[in-house]
């Protein structure tokens, strides 16, 4: 039909067992009839018609309509590669690939990280080109999925052009999220005013994330697995103290979300990480989400002592592995913690200062990954101490809006920082090795690319290693983990389908 406006911001997301589900995500210009994805094998052809279920929101500061559309695809083959086709009645299809995970239980893969992303177009506020270096960056690296973790259009720095902040940006992470999917989670920047109730209303609608068996909040916080590794993305606007959302028009005052679940989400946090360590199927835990409890920028958020006292009790209980954020926009890796120590700030304690092998066995490891492409800069460090410890902030309270943390520690936790401090740029890319032999050690690389940053002459210029280690422990399949027998099922722990146990 003549005008009817085709599929645009394709991008894919896990289903809620990423072997044999995945969903196909899409926006129109307009509402379309019958939106459907056609999927097949290569060989076979796309020959099997799945319909997508229509969703739309109302920017409440332009009052412009987003049209989305969402296939969820089940009934696939592990570890297989499919072609399929977007489309709708009166518009030519749109085709792309995917390769759904490997089948439950322990399994070699690559994902990357990063966040703070922007639209890749500098027209708009806080973005940068490089966003559009960083995407292709991705695809060069050739990951199974990406984690994006947080701050992804900033739409809400646009105030005037919401919608078409989110749409450049779709349409910019579309040139890798078409082909495997990437897993956001919320920022501050998530947070917009005409938003909704919790300013969530455009991140809502444009992603269809796996379930998380909540009525009122789905989607905005999530697991999923991926051979032995649980990966678990978390509302750090819920969690956090600090006060850095969107202003609120009509109240001039900042859209505070912190504690909107009433603790449901870290009861469901502490369900989830008790099965995971309770079980033989899983060896890894990866939380990411946008907030962090550690950092040493000069010019940081400050570590967040709301995230302090609710989300790393619960990190050290259930020997959380790595934990990715974003917000500073710069590259930190802290050694790894577990426990306080002295001070009164619940600064966390180290466990260990290897800085090549580390047993996360002992101490979680957390990462600030938040160059991913933001015309914004935080990667500025003060000077170290006659020890070579850098002073670092701390945000103990709800302040004023975008108010300076107010008390200060010394960062012995810090391990490594990228010192480029106009381009903090990169990409961590993470093998997994699930090793060999029950109870045996199972390890993942860790691998961080610095990049210069992409010009009209070189738009995409080659990431570079800066930093590389190796986190490992043993693997939960071990002798006499438990007694449930040689044929007994184990589950995975985020999706729930049946997972085979490991022979003992």
């Amino acid at each position: 039909m003549a005008g009817t406006p085709g599929p645009e911001q394709i991008h894919l997301q896990w289903g809620d067992e990423p072997s044999r589900e995945m969903t196909v995500s899409w926006a129109t210009a307009a509402s379309v009839n019958r939106p459907r994805v056609r999927i097949g094998t290569p060989r076979e052809g796309a020959g099997r018609t799945v319909h997508a279920r229509s969703r739309s929101y109302v920017d409440g500061l332009n009052k412009v309509e987003t049209f989305t559309h969402h296939a969820r695809l089940d009934g696939l083959r592990p570890d297989t590669t499919y072609v399929y086709e977007v489309l709708h009645d009166g518009a030519q299809p749109v085709r792309g690939t995917f390769r759904t995970a490997p089948a439950p239980g322990r399994a070699a893969f690559r994902f990357t990280s990063f966040g703070d992303l922007g639209t890749g177009d500098n027209v708009f506020s806080k973005s940068s080109i490089h966003g559009a270096a960083a995407v292709r960056q991705v695809e060069g690296f050739d990951p199974l999925f990406h984690l994006l973790n947080g701050d992804l259009a900033y739409a809400n720095n646009n105030p005037q052009r919401q919608p078409q902040a989110w749409n450049a940006f779709m349409n910019n992470m579309a040139g890798s999220a078409a082909r495997r999917p990437w897993m956001p989670t919320p920022g501050n920047h998530e947070v917009e005013a005409g938003g909704g109730e919790l300013g969530y209303a455009s991140y809502l609608t444009r992603f269809e994330l796996p379930d998380n068996g909540t009525r009122d909040h789905c989607g905005t916080w999530y697991g999923f697995q991926i051979g032995s590794v649980l990966f678990v993305s978390l509302d750090g606007n819920e969690i956090a103290v600090e006060d850095d959302a969107s202003i609120d028009p009509a109240t001039g005052q900042s859209i505070y979300i912190s504690g909107y679940s009433d603790g449901a989400q870290l009861r469901w946090l502490d369900r989830l990480l008790s099965r995971a360590r309770g079980g033989s199927s899983v060896d890894w835990i990866v939380v990411y989400l946008h907030q962090f409890a550690m950092s040493s920028s000069a010019q940081s958020h400050g570590g967040d002592m709301g995230i302090r006292e609710k989300l790393l009790p619960l990190l050290d209980r259930h020997c959380v592995d790595l934990v990715l954020a974003g917000h500073d926009h710069d590259y930190e890796r802290t050694h790894p913690v577990r426990g306080t120590a002295p001070g009164g700030l619940l600064t966390p304690a180290v466990a260990d200062d290897d800085l090549r092998q580390i047993d996360t066995s002992q101490g979680t490891v957390h990462l600030i990954l938040g160059g991913g492409g933001t015309a914004g800069h935080d990667d500025v460090y003060l000077p170290a101490d006659a020890d070579g410890v850098r002073e670092a902030t701390v945000r103990t309270q709800r302040l004023t809006y975008k108010a300076d943390p107010d008390a200060k520690e010394k960062a012995h936790w810090s391990a490594v920082t990228d010192p480029d401090t106009r381009y903090p740029y990169g990409v961590a890319v993470f093998d997994v090795d699930p090793g060999t032999v029950p109870g045996g050690r199972t390890a993942i690389t860790v691998s961080y690319y610095h990049s210069v940053p992409a010009t009209a002459a070189a738009p995409l210029p080659t990431p570079v290693l800066y930093d590389r280690f190796t986190l490992y422990r043993d693997r939960s399949d071990g002798w006499g983990d438990d007694d449930q027998g040689e044929d007994s099922q184990d589950r995975s722990v985020a999706g729930g389908a049946p997972v085979a146990a490991a022979r003992r």
